[in-house]
């Protein structure tokens, strides 16, 4: 009889709430790591579409309602600081760049690239104002900072190596992009190496730059949405809610009429608006900051992976196209019908012409 009673009971209980998810199927937080911090080190960033899914609450609205706490860390150590609480099990998801993410997946750190974040982000070579420097060239045997680890680094390699040039032709220090760019104003460096940050500088007529690699899409620096594959086997639906949201804002910022609200929120961070309009004015928002891992991001890990590799900073090979996991990203363009929004980019960057009979509102 009371084996009949439980039984019943156990039943009744399933009746009322066939939507709920046993507590095993989600976590109680989701940590997400950002390879960037704001002017002084404040916990926010302007980074692509990662800046507009925190500033909306995204995932906080999305995750709420099942007690899914989210919660933000952003790095000043940028992508080793990121690398380090990954192998720590501090964090189930990363924003963050080319290199420091390569070290790491060599290294063993198992992790999967689910989203492309950015891609042809441009590197800026600046100098004070009155430097008598006026390329890349003027300035061997200077001093010049760059943020070891991160991908300005490997960037600055790479753009040496298409000059002819030698790092050891430099003197370079490791400085983040902050202290360099005080470095700079104090005249402590004769040179820095940084991305968007250096603009409000040189629109306040204390820098110059000397060299860019904007219009170069091979040079350009590349960014991602990772996950730890302990995450992904153990919370897959978890997984695609967090694709979803963010595909969600992502399509927001590849409109253009949205530019301006985009830059406005990039702002929070502290940098002001001559730093995206100087790094951003240039370039299609849904190419730039498009998520699809297309050809041309697949192209550039290679290419990344293989200039790495020769200049010793990531010291063993793996399959990149394994590390690239389309699967969240293809799922929720079919579920949130948002398969059109983003170009396919071939390997130099440029958009692939659309199917054979695709219709003209398509093209």
């Amino acid at each position: 009889m009371r084996t009949s009673i439980l039984a019943l009971v156990l039943t009744l209980l399933s009746i009322a709430a066939p939507d709920v998810a046993p507590a095993a199927d989600r976590p109680t937080v989701v940590r997400i790591g950002v390879a960037a911090v704001g002017t002084g080190g404040r916990p926010v960033s302007g980074w692509s579409y990662s800046s507009v899914v925190a500033a909306n609450g995204s995932l906080e609205n999305e995750l709420k309602p099942d007690g899914i706490e989210v919660r933000w860390i952003y790095f000043s150590g940028a992508g080793p600081a990121v690398n380090e609480a990954l192998a720590n099990g501090q964090l189930d998801f990363a924003f963050e760049g080319d290199l420091p993410s390569l070290v790491a997946r060599a290294g063993g750190l198992r992790t999967k690239v689910i989203l492309a974040h950015t891609r042809f982000e441009p590197t800026y070579v600046a100098v004070p104002a009155d430097s008598p420097a006026r390329t890349l060239e003027d300035l061997k045997g200077k001093r010049v900072a760059v943020f070891k680890g991160t991908n300005l680094q490997l960037a600055l390699y790479r753009v040496l190596e298409s000059k002819s040039l030698k790092d050891s032709e430099f003197k370079l220090i490791n400085m983040s992009t902050n202290d360099g760019n005080a470095a700079l104003l104090s005249k402590d460096i004769d040179a820095q190496v940084s991305g968007s940050d250096v603009f409000p500088l040189v629109e306040r007529g204390v820098a110059r730059i000397v060299y860019s690699t904007q219009g170069d899409p091979r040079l350009g620096r590349v960014s991602h949405l990772l996950v730890t594959e302990e995450f992904a086997a153990r919370y897959p639906a978890v997984v695609q809610r967090v694709v979803n949201s963010v595909l969600r804002d992502a399509a927001w910022l590849a409109d253009e009429a949205n530019r301006a609200r985009a830059y406005q929120i990039w702002t929070k961070s502290g940098f002001g608006l001559p730093a995206w309009k100087g790094d951003w004015d240039s370039f299609v928002l849904r190419d730039r900051a498009s998520p699809l891992l297309d050809e041309f991001f697949r192209v550039q890990y290679r290419r990344l992976l293989d200039a790495a590799r020769g200049l010793r900073l990531v010291r063993k090979d793996f399959d990149v196209d394994q590390w690239l996991d389309a699967t969240y990203l293809n799922r929720g363009l079919a579920e949130l019908n948002l398969a059109r929004v983003w170009r396919e980019l071939d390997s130099d960057g440029k958009p692939k012409a659309p199917p054979t009979g695709a219709s003209a509102a398509a093209r």
